[in-house]
């Protein structure tokens, strides 16, 4: 058996990846059906509603009761963090992640949840688009994000 370095396994080993703008598609499709409050995991540069909160501000120690949030973390392993947090929040939370069905928060807060909508998403033939963090598109004769990806809806009235 091979050895496989470990970081070639993870979501955020390519420098390129370090931010991620949503696909315009994706963002284009979701704007038409929910009236977004605020974009929780943002940038400076790649926010995509006028409120937002970037790494500095710190989302998970802000108050998310009453929102209608976009949540677009980093593929990490902070992402079950957001997830809970939205849980323990009134609100509607819209999250873009990787489907990773087989993580501890998927089925803990997410799988056979009344108040849960999960979407599995078609990838492209290259791929996902994600672009650059300043909006710019990326290279579009290479190959995109190629995992799969799920737009997961918590609604906590």
């Amino acid at each position: 058996m091979r050895n496989i370095a470990k970081n070639t396994l993870s979501f955020t080993c390519s420098k390129s990846m370090e931010y991620l703008r949503t696909p315009k598609d994706i963002w284009t499709d979701l704007t038409k059906e929910f009236d977004f409050t605020i974009d929780i995991c943002a940038s400076n540069e790649n926010h995509l509603l006028p409120r937002y909160y970037t790494l500095e501000i710190n989302a998970l120690k802000q108050d998310w009761n009453g929102e209608v949030a976009y949540i677009h973390p980093l593929f990490d392993g902070k992402i079950g963090k957001f997830v809970e947090k939205a849980s323990q929040s009134k609100g509607t939370f819209v999250f873009l992640l990787p489907a990773s069905t087989h993580t501890k928060y998927f089925h803990e807060f997410f799988y056979n949840k009344p108040n849960v909508e999960i979407r599995f998403l078609r990838k492209g033939v290259k791929g996902f688009r994600f672009g650059k963090d300043d909006g710019s598109e990326d290279d579009i004769t290479k190959m995109g994000y190629i995992k799969p990806l799920m737009v997961c809806i918590m609604r906590n009235v």
